[in-house]
């Protein structure tokens, strides 16, 4: 037999000759007391006394455990406190009766309630319930029963662990057994198996007997391990028989509002909280930024993550926007976190070289770093659908114009060749410089646009002659980057040649990525107003295309819609400066530094992708990369000499006035109908190759075509009966208010 077996059945003996001496402790006081003389019955009421204040104060556990752990047999005294009080109590009175009595008076304690109805019978009665409750209490361990002794620890532990248990455990296990699992218990039975002990955390495993359900609560384990029940969890196991349990004997980090898991369930989580439901996973520094990054996932209950507003974001964790950085992930049950110490893109770093601007196979360039530490990457052309259009927005100082430069010296070192269109004249002198043609001013930017019109047409043309598909960048027919500098001078309500301009860049936006032609708008704001009024213009250009968010005076999420994934990016909460808050009362001994622009700072984001803040390479002039020698120019445009003169003609008048858009020529003086405008919309945005049918909603039609009304719908209702345009259809079902050019295609 092992030397633990051998304590376990000493400690077990010992056990039974208590119970029997705390059973027969009244009979034999009781017997004894009248023969008792005065100084012995004041001897014994002295020990018995004291016997019995020291068994009350056990019960009601007020022995100090310093004091308790001194004791020999602790362990029983506490396992058994409440026959060890019983005892003391009816043997005191025993004593105390045949002592001051006689024998008679203890004859009537003991049989007494041979003579009920009387008030010695009730006495008696009394007593021996008592003293009856005791051996009933201590059945088992009289009986002589193998029992699992709840005062021992070795008990409690799992009979398959063969290594020594540590003191940490054996005390966990201890004081579970003793004032939890054991037969005076709060949980008489329920077990405990500890599986980890990792410092100030331990772990493990709650069974029940069968088949009750474990009911232990986080109040119970807190109390008895002195912590608050907030750092115990106890969950659910296999079944209500079974339940994990995980106790923080410090605070876990999600209680310490120091830190970031901290903050996240005190201010975030929570009910009311701007992410409640969530919760963070796979916390870890984060060396780029000197603070903490995470995995935000929904609850289990959580269907998908909101859409969070950066700035609620930074006050709910105690922060400002330029040091905190929320990214959504593909899946909608997860992002990423990160809460700064320094925002790694203050410094901003210098443009690295040309090697940066080279797109990779599949069309990306670098345009700055990501706070992530990831690059910061826009796409200029997609290997199968073509050139990829982008709009660039952000107010004066932020950076707008640094982007431009990056933008137009990418499609330079591509190869691409550039039409730039500057209507203010003066806006960037070195994009101006490595075009194959620039036009400022209000005329010269429109003439831009005029010839890059006039290459978009040449190129449908020549698409339907030789049957091409799919465009593929070359240096004879190389992609072309049309670059509109503050667009809303063109397009907006108090140009001049809005109407021109709008139609160019609407016919630039629908047709022109599978044909090799990229289009960038460069504008202050994103309103429809500014851009020609044309939803289509927006949803062909920034919902389909890239968009670099810079920041901004007005809340453009307000003001404009979006794509999906820029929800919660909000340019306006980026500050103009780096800058530490001043103190309130001015110190003339605290040196005040100049504050830095966050210029360049902003969001990037291309269809499908989610924005993360970004700054752009730091380039104060592009022309020392610019190599002269190597500016390309469209030269499978066979009117390319004559670009000038192109440049000069509105292209929706002829020679004689007529009026003309796409297929559909008004003669001079006649105001087309509303068939011919819906026509000529359907027109200008149908796939140049022919290889699909291009549908648009009737909203956007009106839009575009200036009807509304009876009048839209009437026209379009005609043109469907006679074949001209038809509804779309999906599953053979009709898709409600979109229409498309020409009879409705047939399918194998």
């Amino acid at each position: 037999m092992s030397t633990t077996a051998t304590n376990a059945q000493a400690a077990s003996n010992t056990e039974r000759r208590v119970a029997i001496a705390t059973t027969a402790a009244p009979f034999v006081i009781g017997a004894g007391a009248p023969f008792l003389n005065s100084g012995a019955a004041g001897f014994a009421g002295l020990v018995v006394g004291g016997a019995g204040a020291f068994a009350a104060a056990n019960y009601m556990n007020r022995v100090p455990a310093s004091l308790m752990d001194q004791l020999p047999g602790n362990d029983i005294l506490r396992a058994h406190r409440s026959t060890l009080f019983l005892s003391s109590v009816t043997s005191a009175t025993a004593l105390a009766v045949g002592a001051l009595g006689g024998g008679d008076a203890a004859d009537n304690l003991a049989f007494g309630f041979l003579a009920f109805p009387s008030v010695p019978a009730l006495i008696s009665l009394g007593w021996w319930g008592a003293v009856s409750l005791v051996p009933l209490k201590l059945r088992t361990v009289l009986g002589g029963a193998k029992k699992k002794a709840p005062t021992l620890a070795v008990a409690a532990a799992p009979a398959q662990t063969a290594a020594p248990v540590s003191s940490q455990v054996a005390d966990i296990y201890r004081k579970w057994a003793e004032y939890i699992s054991g037969a005076e218990g709060t949980n008489p039975g329920q077990e405990l198996t500890v599986r980890g002990h990792y410092g100030n955390t331990w772990a493990g495993v709650i069974k029940a007997p069968m088949p009750a359900p474990v009911n232990v609560t986080a109040e119970t384990v807190g109390a008895l391990y002195e912590v608050p029940a907030a750092q115990v969890k106890i969950t659910p196991g296999q079944h209500p028989g079974v339940k994990l349990i995980t106790v923080h004997l410090t605070p876990p980090p999600e209680a310490d509002p120091s830190t970031l898991e901290g903050l996240w369930a005190r201010h975030v989580a929570r009910k009311g909280g701007v992410m409640p439901g969530t919760h963070l996973e796979d916390v870890q520094d984060d060396p780029n930024t000197g603070g903490r990054a995470a995995l935000v996932v929904a609850d289990e209950d959580t269907a998908r993550l909101p859409h969070v507003d950066r700035l609620d974001l930074a006050g709910a964790l105690r922060t400002t926007p330029l040091l905190v950085s929320y990214e959504p992930r593909l899946n909608p049950r997860e992002g990423v976190i990160r809460l700064m110490d320094k925002n790694p893109l203050e410094e901003g770093r210098a443009f690295p070289g040309l090697h940066v601007l080279r797109a990779n196979a599949n069309g990306y360039v670098v345009l700055g770093q990501g706070i992530s530490g990831f690059p910061s990457r826009l796409q200029m052309a997609d290997p199968k659908l073509g050139a990829q259009h982008l709009i660039i927005a952000g107010v004066t100082g932020s950076g707008k114009g640094g982007v431009s430069q990056l933008v137009a010296l990418a499609a330079h070192a591509n190869g691409y060749a550039i039409i730039y269109a500057d209507p203010k004249g003066s806006s960037n002198p070195a994009v101006a410089e490595m075009a194959a043609y620039a036009g400022t001013g209000l005329d010269g930017a429109m003439g831009a646009l005029r010839l890059a019109y006039a290459q978009l047409q040449h190129r449908i043309k020549e698409s339907e002659e030789q049957g091409l598909k799919n465009f593929t960048h070359t240096p004879e027919r190389p992609q072309i980057t049309v670059i509109l500098d503050e667009a809303s001078r063109l397009l907006g309500e108090e140009s001049p040649y809005k109407k021109e301009a709008a139609f160019i860049v609407d016919a630039l936006a629908a047709q022109g990525r599978s044909l090799g032609i990229q289009l960038v708008l460069i504008n202050q704001v994103m309103q429809l107003d500014q851009l020609g009024g044309l939803a289509s213009i927006r949803d062909n250009v920034f919902m389909g295309g890239a968009l670099v968010l810079l920041r901004s005076d007005s809340q453009q999420k307000d003001l404009v819609d979006l794509p999906d994934n820029f929800k919660g990016c909000n340019p306006a909460d980026i500050p103009a400066v780096w800058r530490e808050e001043r103190g309130i009362v001015f110190d003339p001994d605290m040196p005040e530094d100049d504050p830095r622009r966050t210029f360049g700072l902003g969001y990037v984001a291309g269809p499908g992708g989610h924005p993360e803040m970004m700054r752009a390479w730091i380039l104060e002039d592009a022309s020392p990369y610019i190599d002269h020698n190597r500016i390309a120019i469209p030269a499978d445009f066979p009117d390319w000499d004559d670009r000038e003169e192109i440049a000069l003609v509105c292209v929706l008048e002829d020679e004689e006035g007529n009026w003309s858009v796409g297929e559909i020529t008004v003669s001079a003086g006649r105001e087309p109908s509303a068939d011919d405008k819906v026509l000529a919309v359907l027109a200008e945005h149908a796939d140049p190759l022919g290889l699909e049918v291009i549908y648009l909603h009737k909203d956007a039609i009106g839009e575009a075509a200036g009807l509304e009304g009876s009048t839209l719908n009437n026209a379009l209702s005609k043109l469907v009966k006679t074949d001209k345009i038809h509804r779309q259809k999906k599953d053979g079902k009709e898709v409600r208010g979109m229409y498309g050019a020409g009879t409705e295609p047939v399918t194998s």
